[in-house]
């Protein structure tokens, strides 16, 4: 079976390809980590999140009340009407997400980086799911969220927001003067130390940038090859035109010349005196008698 031409191109440039190989190798351990105080360290930044839970719930809807007791309904007036806090815990999400509390908590922990970041959803799923595949629940219960590469700090920017949050419900309370029994009540069910979040693959940098490099020393051998195989050809077209203009210069009889001789039998000459028996160069004719 006949070997295909690339693998035969391959095969001649192993020795370039072979340091493509380890060029490669480094090109891409490069690519993926870095060198700090002797040891490699990832470039991929790693991103932590803290949480806190917080409940949003009402005298009239305590958490630990089964049962809401009848009101005495006045004659002429309505009776009161339960908001939904399910959806409340929304827009207490977007609040906290808000740009008010994002600079409140700047000031007490600091400028966030380009890497943090600080944000609250409802709670869709149970205590152990993860809000990244929301669940079918609607719950009054909302997450606050801190975001750095440094654990820490994720936890100082979650539990900052939080406290910042709750002062201002209070006040905002406090400033409409809203009845002690109406209020909404915001009480902190957990706090989670910050867990690191699923990033990209340190691999990934690595095997990209190994692979790209390795299919430039690929694509130099083919073209040395290429290269190699073009010269040859114009260099045999060269010799095939001059050997082409070489015999059109020849004289027309000139090879002739050239073609091996054969041994040539001489014929005596005859003079006309001789008999003509010896003429005849025989070594076995008898001699001729005399008398």
């Amino acid at each position: 079976m006949e070997v295909p031409k690339y693998l035969m191109i391959l095969w001649k440039s192993k020795w370039l390809l072979l340091v493509g190989l380890v060029v490669a190798v480094i090109g891409g351990m490069f690519a993926g980590f870095t060198l700090e105080n002797g040891q490699l360290v990832s470039r991929t930044e790693q991103t932590y999140t803290a949480r806190t839970t917080v409940l949003v719930d009402s005298t009239t809807q305590p958490l630990y009340q089964a049962v809401i007791p009848g009101q005495q309904v006045v004659e002429g007036t309505t009776p009161p009407t339960d908001v939904d806090l399910t959806q409340k815990a929304i827009l207490y999400a977007y609040l906290v997400s808000g740009e008010q509390i994002r600079t409140g908590v700047e000031n007490t922990v600091g400028e966030f980086a380009d890497t943090e970041a600080l944000t609250a959803l409802r709670r869709t799923t149970q205590p152990g799911g993860d809000e990244a595949f929301p669940g079918r629940f609607t719950l009054p219960i909302i997450d606050v969220v801190g975001i750095s590469t440094e654990p820490e700090r994720a936890e100082e920017i979650s539990a900052a927001a939080t406290q910042l949050f709750l002062d201002q419900v209070l006040q905002e309370q406090e400033a409409a003067q809203v009845p002690e029994g109406n209020r909404v009540r915001l009480s902190v069910l957990d706090q989670v130390q910050a867990t690191e979040e699923e990033g990209s693959n340190p691999a990934i940098p690595v095997v990209v940038a190994a692979l790209g490099i390795f299919l430039l020393f690929v694509v130099a051998a083919f073209l040395i090859a290429g290269s190699k195989a073009s010269r040859g050809n114009k260099r045999a077209a060269e010799e095939e035109a001059a050997a082409a203009a070489a015999a059109a210069d020849a004289p027309a009889g000139a090879g002739d010349d050239n073609r091996p001789r054969g041994r040539r039998r001489r014929t005596p000459v005859s003079t006309g005196d001789e008999p003509i028996e010896e003429l005849t160069p025989s070594s076995d004719r008898e001699p001729a008698r005399v008398g």
